[in-house]
């Protein structure tokens, strides 16, 4: 399957050091990634397993626990837990149960197609970037980077229950991101390799071969200098390269090969 990554044009990067980064989830612009509500099954159990162990935890602090009788226990334990909201403390602790996962997680983003024109102008700096096709069937990019999931667009917050298998809650994405035509490679973060970027931020890398890219095109507004470098890096493979442009009779973007 061809898919591509839109990208700034300081990421030449990826091609001089053939690397590439897995984001956090915890960087991501968008503050609702990676969560899920706790559906009405799910949330009656974790109530109910939440509930026991706070009072189980409530009524050692009773002064003189050990001497207390079962029937004073179980009144210790109405006592202090009177007024307890366990919903609202279910639901803060099943919430960062999953910021915590996700904490672990690195994710690749890319995109179905290389004519995403708002994708140009968000991730691509206004066509002054340039977009790496890759094909994710390729052995070489499976085993460096991994399989690709495709993102789902959701109105709602998909629901966890018990009853049902773990959803893949990296794979879920608010419905206004729908134009972004997403996929997500995703590794544990134990398995990149951690280095430092622009202010010293925190990345967090994978190896990416040069041989696991099929094409590069380049964005028409992008510097000259950096389009020269690219076309170097990429001087003797096999790599197909392309300046993209806009059309002057419609509102279609235009791929030229460079030969």
């Amino acid at each position: 399957m061809r898919l591509f990554k839109y990208v700034p044009p300081q990421r030449v990067d990826i091609l001089v050091n053939e690397k590439v980064v897995f984001t956090p989830p915890g960087k991501f612009s968008d503050p609702f990634e990676m969560r899920l509500e706790l559906g009405r099954p799910a949330r009656r159990e974790f109530e109910r397993q939440l509930c026991k162990q706070i009072k189980k935890q409530a009524v050692r602090e009773i002064p003189g626990y050990c001497r207390l009788s079962a029937r004073q226990r179980r009144i210790g334990k109405k006592d202090q837990t009177r007024g307890v909201n366990i919903g609202a403390i279910g639901n803060e602790s099943f919430q960062a149960a999953i910021q915590r996962e996700s904490q672990q997680i690195g994710v690749l983003c890319l995109c179905a197609t290389e004519k995403n024109d708002l994708m140009w102008d968000f991730y691509a700096k206004g066509f002054q970037g340039f977009v790496i096709e890759f094909d994710s069937d390729n052995e070489e990019f499976r085993q460096l980077l991994g399989a690709p999931w495709k993102v789902e667009y959701m109105d709602k917050t998909p629901a966890y229950d018990y009853s049902k298998p773990t959803p893949h809650f990296f794979r879920f994405k608010r419905k206004c991101y729908e134009f972004e035509d997403e996929y997500r490679v995703v590794r544990p973060l134990y398995e990149c390799t951690s280095g430092k970027g622009e202010n010293d931020v925190e990345l967090y890398f994978r190896p990416l071969s040069r041989k696991c890219v099929k094409a590069v095109y380049l964005g028409h507004r992008m510097e000259k200098s950096v389009r020269e470098k690219i076309l170097e890096l990429l001087k003797g493979t096999e790599v197909q390269k392309f300046d993209v442009e806009p059309k002057q009779d419609n509102c279609e973007l235009s791929f030229r090969e460079i030969k």
